[in-house]
C-alpha cells in the first residue's frame, strides 16, 4: 500500500491533541505530526515527516521488532485493534523516556487500514513528587498527596492509613521533607512484633545496668529523633500497656530511659500508620480512645492499587529505573497487570516486575514471565460476578446452611475465593490474622476457612519471616 497524501486540515487537527500524536504508515513512515510529538524530540514536525518512526523514537535504523523489542505497529496492523505498549525512547541527545503508547487503526472509507495512529502519554518519574518517591498521577493517589502536603507543614501529629503495601511510610517521610522539621532526622519504628521490654528500650532507651545485658546507655528513638519526626508504622499492634505509656509521652512530652531517673524532653512530631480500623478497635476497647484522637485527629488516607490503576505504567517505569536488569512490560503483559488487583499493593507490583525482569531475555516482559495468578486470571465476566460477594459474604452464606448444604457448595464458594484467599495469605507471608483483616472477615472465619482448604486437599502456607 502506498503512502495517501495527508491533507492540510488533517495535519491541522493532530494539534489538538495535547499530548504527541502521529500518524505513521505500513512502511513505518510518519505521515503526519503534532507539535507535542515533535517537541518530545526537541524537533519541529517537518523535520519528522517522511523519517521512520523508530528513527525518531528511538535512534535505530531497524524497526522495533527486528531489534528484539515489542512493537505495536506492527501488532495494530495484524490485529486491527487498538494496541499499547510501554517503550523507553531516545532523543537527539541522548536523553530516554519511558512512554505509555498506544496505536490506534485509522482507516480508510473502505474500511482499509491507512495508518497507525500513535498516541504517546510521557511517563513523568523526574517531577517533585517522584524525589520523594511518591509516583502517580491519579486523581485518588493525588487527593492522598495533596491532603498530606496542607497537613505537612504544622506540627500536628498524622495518622496514615491504608492496606499493607500502599507506601505508608513513603508518604510519612514525604510529610517530614515538606515540614518545618525537614532539616532534622526521620526516624522509623515498625511496632510489629515488639513485646513491651523492646518497645520501650527502643522509644525511651536505657541506661547502662539497668537489666541484664545492658552494658552501655542507649539513646531512644524519642531521643534520637528530637527535633525530627518520629514515625511509628503500624501503630495498632501495640498492647493497651504500651498504648498508654506513649499517651503519656505525647501529653506531657516527658520520659525517662529504662533504670534512669532524669526526665528528658521530647521534641518529635509524631507520624503513624495503620493497616487497621483504630475506630473499630476503640470500640472494641483494644485501643485506647484518648490516644486514638492524638493520633488520629488529621488522618491521610492512601488508596489501594487496584484504585489507581492507571498509575501502574508510570510506577513500572519507575521500578526499572532502580533495577540492574530492565526489562519493559510487552502490550498483553500490561493488559494482564491492568486486570489483576494486587492484594499486595504496590509492593506486589514491584516484586512481580523485578522477578520478571530477571526472567526476560530481550529487553521485554511477557506473559510467560508473569506469576500464575496473573497469567490465570478469570475473565472480566467471571470476575464481575464473582465480586458480587466478598469472602466476608461467602462465609456468612456458608454458615447459614444445614452441613451437608454446606459441604455440597464448597466446591462452588472455593472456585469463587480461594485464590484471593491465598494470594492475601501469601502476601502476608501466612499470618492469618493480618490476611483476614485485608479480606474483611474475622480471624475466626479465617481459621474455619483454611481448614476447610485442608479438608479438600489444597496446600495452605504457613507462618514464614
Amino acid at each position: 500500500m502506498g503512502t495517501k497524501k495527508i491533507s492540510s486540515s488533517l495535519k491541522s487537527m493532530l494539534d489538538v491533541y495535547q499530548q504527541p500524536f502521529v500518524l505513521v504508515d505500513s512502511n513505518f513512515t510518519i505521515v503526519a505530526s503534532n507539535k507535542a510529538y515533535a517537541d518530545q524530540y526537541n524537533l519541529t514536525p517537518d523535520d519528522i515527516i517522511g523519517r521512520k518512526c523508530h528513527q525518531v523514537s528511538h535512534n535505530s535504523p531497524k524497526p522495533c521488532a527486528e531489534v528484539g523489542e515489542d512493537c505495536p505497529h506492527r501488532r495494530m496492523f495484524k490485529s486491527g485493534q487498538v494496541e499499547e505498549a510501554l517503550h523507553v525512547h531516545t532523543r537527539p541527545d541522548g536523553t530516554k523516556d519511558c512512554v505509555e503508547i498506544k496505536a490506534h487503526p485509522i482507516r480508510g472509507d473502505d474500511g482499509e487500514i491507512l495508518y497507525m495512529g500513535e498516541h504517546l502519554r510521557p511517563i513523568e518519574t523526574h517531577d517533585m513528587l517522584n524525589k520523594n518517591d511518591l509516583v502517580g498521577s491519579s486523581e485518588a493517589f493525588l487527593d492522598s498527596v495533596r491532603e498530606a502536603g496542607i497537613l505537612a507543614p504544622s506540627n500536628l501529629p498524622v495518622l496514615i492509613t491504608g492496606e499493607s503495601g500502599v507506601g505508608k511510610e513513603k508518604f510519612a517521610s514525604y510529610i517530614h521533607k515538606r515540614s518545618l522539621r525537614s532539616s532534622g532526622p526521620f526516624i522509623t519504628l515498625d511496632c510489629c512484633g515488639l513485646n513491651e521490654t523492646l518497645f520501650e528500650s527502643e522509644l525511651f532507651g536505657h541506661e547502662a545496668g539497668s537489666f541484664t545485658g545492658a552494658q552501655k546507655q542507649k539513646k531512644g528513638l524519642f531521643e534520637v529523633a528530637n527535633g525530627g519526626t518520629l514515625f511509628l508504622d503500624e501503630i495498632g499492634e501495640i498492647s493497651l500497656t504500651l498504648q498508654a505509656k506513649l499517651l503519656r509521652v505525647i501529653e506531657t512530652g516527658e520520659y525517662r530511659r529504662g533504670g534512669g531517673n532524669q526526665t528528658l524532653k521530647a521534641d518529635v512530631r509524631i507520624v503513624s500508620a495503620t493497616n487497621r480500623d483504630l475506630h473499630d478497635m476503640v470500640e472494641e476497647e483494644s485501643f485506647r480512645r484518648d490516644l486514638y484522637h492524638r493520633l488520629a485527629g488529621h488522618t491521610v488516607s492512601l488508596p489501594p492499587l487496584r484504585k489507581r490503576k492507571t498509575d501502574i505504567p508510570q510506577l513500572i517505569c519507575f521500578f526499572m529505573q532502580g533495577m540492574e536488569r530492565k526489562a519493559a512490560p510487552a502490550g498483553e503483559t500490561l493488559r494482564l497487570l491492568d486486570q489483576y488487583n494486587y492484594p499486595g499493593n504496590i509492593r506486589e507490583l514491584k516484586y512481580i516486575i523485578e522477578l520478571a525482569a530477571l526472567k526476560a531475555v530481550d529487553g521485554y516482559i511477557y506473559p510467560e514471565h508473569l506469576p500464575d495468578q496473573l497469567r490465570n486470571q478469570r475473565t472480566k465476566e467471571e470476575d464481575y460476578h464473582a465480586s458480587a460477594k466478598t469472602p466476608a459474604d461467602a462465609e456468612a452464606d456458608a454458615d447459614s446452611k444445614p452441613s451437608q448444604l454446606r459441604r455440597r457448595d464448597d466446591a462452588a464458594v472455593l472456585g469463587t475465593d480461594t485464590q484471593q484467599v491465598l494470594d492475601t495469605l501469601h502476601t502476608c507471608r501466612g499470618n492469618r490474622r493480618a490476611a483476614a483483616r485485608e479480606l474483611g472477615i474475622s480471624e475466626r472465619k479465617m481459621y474455619r476457612l483454611l481448614k476447610r482448604y485442608e479438608e479438600m486437599g489444597i496446600n495452605v502456607p504457613r507462618p514464614y519471616q
